[in-house]
């Protein structure tokens, strides 16, 4: 991109000058300034003659879509203004339901983009008249026939001599709760009458449910009279239990988790006090304590604060892994990840819109398109839509659609694909013409140039209307025999992968020093009876199941098993060299005439008498025959 921001004019009528003289088009260097009045004065390449944002002055911008970087990249006078569409981030079903309506998408801090005015669903339903969740309902879970805070509607409270019946406040008849008297004759005394509900049993006590119930946190008395004092009692729970307290998990833990204080005095302070966990902390907004140390909130991973003080501001805070930063963008590995790839909005802020972000690789691009690296690329090829935006509507589309359906009937192999940028016929036994091009399977006169020869598919081949398995190693049905790979006889010979072949209908191995279970049987190499009398490797062979040795002088493990050469059973009896023969697990002389230390011990010839005793033939000094003495030289 382009832009003027203030140079002498002298140099930008040069620049236009020589452009027009010249009849060409100016590259503007990027950031070089350049006034214009009009678009002809920018000499083309897509430039035109904008104002700058803010100011009257004209200048040569080259626009590109609008992204939230603080520039005017559309060229049309304004900053970060978004394309005017609707937005909702909220969960699936909700949108227009309730109190619920979509937002405008608009930028926020550091890149990311939010979507304005938009309404979620609340985490809870409220007495109100609205369906605040989103639920499709309105106001439930409220019982308005008794309940005396919401009688026969939300928030109709009924005084404290009523109680609320049938949705209406009537007269309490049970006038004193605390009294253990019947006082309206009804068989049911204080708590136990209707009419006591919520209304004071004695100090500290409140009737509820029926029953006498603490309404006293702080004060060490039993108030309801159930053996269990203050926080002991689960009537207390998340009650206040003295300043900056509460009770939690039937203690009185800390509650206010963001002054410094141990409120609690168990010595901990604020976050590492385990009452405080999922408590507001200090210094941020958005800061709760999470397993004993100040977080940052999800919902604050947007906002350019460090909501926990801990240096890292928003997606730079390993807290956010996974929450939300603005509309279409999540945190993760410590920066804003595009999550939603068909929106034509760079959500994440780092320049790239949908597809062209590599963080929307494998994402769904919108209906039928899915994004394969930084490319949109079409995955429905039959439904008249051009769904990767490059121009080219389904078969027309070679680089995504070719081999891919064009049309099935439910049930039903494939009865035609696209092939070479059109629609061809793949079930050539139907007697129809799947293709629309007048042939027919392989009538005699009218046969279908594919049916004769050509693709049914991915890994199927076509020869006179005869379907056959070509990949057989997919694990797919190709050819729509209800047999795949080597289970189809088509297979049978081909390649079933890497070291392995189909023989018959079963697969075999066929490399047996890859370390790998290459048919799938669960034994790997020499441990597959595939593999007997196969190479395991150099000086190697399988045998019975199991790796041998065969190269016994090369000074290698061949076979795997840690013994080298002689020392290795499998030697037995072998060669190990020239004049040397494994014998037993040890290497012995054979040829004693040689005036060479051929077994390695160090001995040569006739000093070597265990390997060549007396009388063996061997060389004297001057060349002549002679054989070994008892001395152990030749003579």
């Amino acid at each position: 991109m382009s832009r003027i921001e203030s140079l002498p004019r002298w140099l930008s009528g040069l620049l236009l000058a020589s452009a027009l003289v010249a009849g060409c088009k100016v590259e503007f260097p990027e950031g070089m300034p350049y006034t214009c009045t009009q678009d002809v004065d920018c000499a083309g390449g897509g430039a035109i003659c904008a104002t700058r944002p803010g100011t009257t002055v004209h200048y040569c911008c080259v626009p590109s879509p609008e992204v939230c970087n603080g520039l005017d990249d559309d060229c049309d006078g304004q900053v970060d203004e978004l394309e005017a569409t609707t937005c909702y981030t909220g969960p699936e079903g909700t949108r227009g339901v309730g109190r619920c309506k979509e937002g405008t998408p608009s930028c926020g801090p550091n890149g990311t983009i939010l979507c304005t005015g938009e309404v979620k669903p609340a985490t809870a339903e409220t007495c109100n008249g609205v369906d605040d969740n989103c639920d499709g309902q309105v106001d439930e879970g409220f019982d308005f026939q008794t309940n005396p805070l919401h009688c026969g509607r939300c928030n109709r409270r009924c005084a404290s001599t009523e109680q609320c019946l049938a949705g209406r406040c009537e007269p309490r008849a049970e006038t004193l709760c605390d009294n253990g008297i019947d006082d309206n004759n009804d068989g049911t005394t204080d708590c136990a009458d209707p009419g006591c509900t919520d209304q004071a049993c004695g100090v500290g006590c409140v009737c509820h449910d029926g029953g006498k119930a603490e309404g006293k946190c702080d004060d060490g008395v039993d108030n309801d009279g159930d053996g269990l004092i203050d926080c002991e009692d689960s009537d207390c729970n998340a009650q206040v239990c003295g300043a900056g307290r509460a009770c939690r998990n039937f203690r009185c833990g800390e509650a206010k988790c963001d002054d410094g204080v141990d409120n609690d005095g168990n010595g901990a302070v604020d976050c590492a006090d385990p009452s405080c966990a999922g408590g507001s902390c200090a210094p941020g907004p958005s800061c709760v304590c999470k397993n004993g140390q100040k977080a940052e909130v999800d919902a604050a991973c947007l906002n350019g604060v460090d909501d926990d003080g801990d240096g890292a501001i928003d997606c730079a805070d390993a807290d956010c892994d996974g929450s939300s930063c603005g509309m279409g963008c999540a945190c993760g590995g410590l920066k804003p990840r595009e999550v939603t790839c068909d929106d034509k909005l760079d959500n994440d802020g780092d320049g790239k819109v949908d597809c062209a972000d590599s963080d929307c690789d494998t994402k769904s691009c919108g209906a039928g398109c899915v994004c394969a690296g930084t490319t949109a690329t079409e995955t429905v090829c039959n439904d008249g839509i051009d769904n990767d935006g490059d121009g080219k509507i389904d078969c027309a589309d070679m680089a995504d659609c070719d081999g891919q359906v064009f049309s099935q009937p439910a049930g039903q192999v494939a009865s035609a694909i696209c092939m070479g940028g059109q629609a061809v016929e793949a079930d050539c036994s139907n007697g129809q013409d799947d293709n629309g091009d007048g042939k027919i399977d392989c009538q005699p006169g009218n046969a279908d140039a594919n049916c004769v020869s050509g693709s049914c598919g991915p890994g199927c081949t076509l020869t006179n209307c005869v379907r056959q398995e070509s990949n057989c190693a997919d694990g797919a049905d190709n050819d729509g025999d209800t047999k795949a790979d080597c289970a189809d006889s088509d297979c049978d010979a081909k390649s079933c992968g890497t070291g392995c072949v189909c023989n018959g209908t079963t697969r075999k191995e066929t490399i047996c020093t890859d370390k790998q279970d290459n048919d799938g049987d669960g034994k790997v190499d020499c441990a597959d009876s595939d593999c007997d009398n196969l190479a395991c490797g150099t000086g190697c062979l399988c045998t019975g199941s199991k790796a041998v040795e065969t190269v016994c002088d090369d000074k290698q493990d061949n076979d795997g098993d840690t013994k080298v050469d002689c020392a290795d059973s499998d030697c037995n009896t072998k060669s190990c060299g020239t004049g040397c023969v494994c014998n037993g697990t040890t290497r012995k002389e054979t040829i004693c005439n040689d005036r060479r230390d051929n077994d390695e011990d160090g001995l040569t010839d006739c000093a070597d008498s265990t390997d060549c005793p007396r009388n063996t033939p061997c060389t004297k000094n001057d060349g002549s025959a002679g054989t070994c003495q008892t001395n152990k030289t030749c003579g």
